[in-house]
C-alpha cells in the first residue's frame, strides 16, 4: 500500500470549495451545534485572513482527499499548521510552528491518515521552517504524538495580551505538547502572546 498523498493548500488561495471539503470532516470529528461545516471551514479561511506575513510562511492545510485526487469532494484528513510568535522567559520572541484542526475521518481509521498528516507538520520543521512545534492535546491523544517523536512541555503558559486574565492558561486541553523532543526547547514560561490555538 502506497503512503496518502499529503496535499499542501495555503489558507490565503484556498476555495470555498476546498474549505467546506475541510470543514465537513472537522464538523464530523468534532461535533458542535455552534460549528457545523461552514463554520468549521471559516476557521480554516480566517486563519489565512488574519495572517500578515510573507506567503511563503503563510497558514496552511495538510489535507488528504478520498482516493488521493486533487481538490477532491472528500477530505479524509486534514491538519493546520501556521507560524505563531511566542515569548520564552530568558530566550526571547521565537516563532514556533502551531498545529490545530488535526483530524482523520473515523470511517477510515487504521489507515495512517491522521499520522500522515501529522508527519507532514513535523517535516516543516525538520526542514527548518520553526526550530519548533508547539500546540495543545488531550492527555487521551498524547501517545499518537509521541510515537512520531513529540513530548510533553512542562513549561507554564499564559496569553500576557489577554483582557479577561493575562496569567490564565489560554490552552484548554490537558497536554501541552513540543516536537522534536531534545535539550535545546528553552526552559521558563511561555507568553504564547495570543489566545491558544
Amino acid at each position: 500500500m502506497y503512503p496518502p498523498l499529503v496535499q499542501t493548500v495555503f489558507c490565503r488561495d484556498m476555495t470555498e470549495r476546498q474549505a467546506l471539503a475541510a470543514g465537513r470532516l472537522l464538523a464530523k470529528v468534532w461535533p458542535k451545534p455552534e460549528k457545523g461545516p461552514r463554520e468549521r471551514a471559516a476557521q480554516v479561511l480566517q486563519r489565512g485572513r488574519d495572517y500578515e506575513g510573507p506567503d511563503e510562511r503563510g497558514p496552511r492545510s495538510l489535507i488528504i482527499y478520498e482516493g488521493d485526487r486533487l481538490d477532491g469532494e472528500r477530505v479524509t484528513a486534514h491538519a493546520l499548521v501556521f507560524p505563531r510568535l511566542v515569548r520564552f522567559t530568558g530566550v526571547g520572541e521565537q516563532e514556533v510552528l502551531g498545529l490545530s484542526l488535526v483530524a482523520a475521518d473515523p470511517d477510515c481509521r487504521g489507515q495512517g491518515l491522521g499520522a500522515a498528516v501529522v508527519r507532514a507538520a513535523f517535516d516543516l520543521v525538520d526542514e527548518g521552517f520553526c526550530r519548533f512545534a508547539y500546540f495543545q492535546t488531550s492527555n487521551e491523544v498524547l501517545p499518537f504524538y509521541q510515537r512520531m517523536g513529540a513530548v510533553r512541555a512542562e513549561n507554564r503558559v499564559f496569553n500576557s495580551l489577554s483582557d479577561i486574565d493575562p496569567t490564565a492558561d489560554p490552552f484548554w486541553d490537558e497536554a501541552r505538547v513540543r516536537y522534536p523532543k531534545g535539550d535545546a526547547w528553552p526552559t521558563g514560561e511561555i507568553d504564547l502572546l495570543g489566545p491558544g490555538y
